[in-house]
């Protein structure tokens, strides 16, 4: 609220869409009133450093003996890997479509965190807790136990070291623990948007102290409509938007989220599926006037062949 944010709701989480705000938006089909806000903060997250409030992404724990049989029987993706490891997997269904696609941080043997979509909190927690049958496991949610403060951009290792964070020697989809100004926080070195950086979890009682931090150091809160207009840029996907229960991997151009080599949810009826007939693209536009909101019909000779 103190720099001007623009909530919008997101299952019930209300979250800064831009920042910026001097009146409220008018609802129109041409360019809409928070382009320049936008573009502003996009040029931020390019050139300088910028804040992004991840936080109201489920967190789900998987704990207990079993987590590892659990995470491997449940996710397309290897989830075997190291702790100390993130992991970005698909979910599938028995007909080898998208029930989800989650992030994980694998903190310990016993112990998986997985990020999933805001909209899908309760639907994804359903399903792995009903998966979870005969397992030796505990499955979680935590969402509200924890904040996630993205902080991305070319000048995010200075305003890191400024401000404490050893952050240098953790690799590209690794996660360790670091302090900034004595706050403890979980570094995982990955980023939504595209852009160099990290992703920052920390004490849901301490987000508020590491954001000013973050914020008086130099970082510019981001809101959520150029995180959007950031991942699509770079080709990440997003259930519910890009990715839903008709979608197969190789629709969506996900076949590395696909460990083949092991038995997962799904795995059958991949198997039997020909080569798909539709496919996931990015798109480019030559005029820069043209404001595309998504579902717009794509015409080629007269037909219909596809939509944004």
């Amino acid at each position: 609220k103190q720099h001007h944010a623009y909530f919008g709701q997101f299952y019930a989480w209300e979250r800064p869409l831009y920042f910026g705000k001097t009146s409220e938006p008018e609802l129109k089909f041409t360019r809409p009133d928070w382009f320049e806000n936008v573009a502003a903060e996009v040029k931020a997250a390019h050139e300088d450093a910028a804040i992004f409030d991840a936080s109201p992404f489920g967190k789900i724990d998987v704990t207990g003996p079993d987590a590892e049989a659990l995470m491997l029987k449940t996710c397309a993706g290897y989830m075997g890997r190291a702790p100390g490891t993130v992991i970005y997997s698909a979910v599938l269904n028995h007909r080898g479509t998208f029930e989800s696609d989650i992030t994980v941080q694998r903190i310990a043997d016993d112990h998986y965190r997985l990020f999933v979509g805001t909209n899908a909190i309760k639907r994804d927690l359903t399903w792995f807790t009903r998966a979870s049958d005969g397992f030796d496991v505990n499955v979680k949610d935590v969402t509200e136990q924890w904040a996630v403060l993205g902080l991305m951009g070319p000048k995010a290792a200075h305003i890191a070291r400024e401000l404490g964070g050893n952050l240098d020697d953790i690799a590209y989809f690794k996660h360790a623990e670091s302090t900034f100004v004595g706050i403890p926080v979980r570094v995982a070195r990955l980023s939504y948007v595209g852009e160099s950086g990290w992703e920052l979890t920390c004490h849901a009682r301490d987000a508020k102290r590491l954001f000013s931090a973050l914020a008086s150091a130099g970082a510019l809160p981001v809101g959520a409509f150029a995180q959007a207009t950031m991942r699509i840029e770079k080709g990440f996907l997003a259930y519910g938007h890009d990715l839903d229960t008709d979608m197969t991997p190789a629709m969506a151009g996900l076949e590395f989220a696909v460990a083949e080599a092991k038995s997962f949810i799904g795995k059958d009826a991949l198997n039997g599926l020909p080569d798909p007939a539709k496919q996931l693209i990015s798109l480019s536009f030559t005029d820069a006037d043209v404001v595309p909101l998504g579902n717009e019909p794509i015409v080629r000779h007269g037909l219909i062949i596809g939509k944004t």
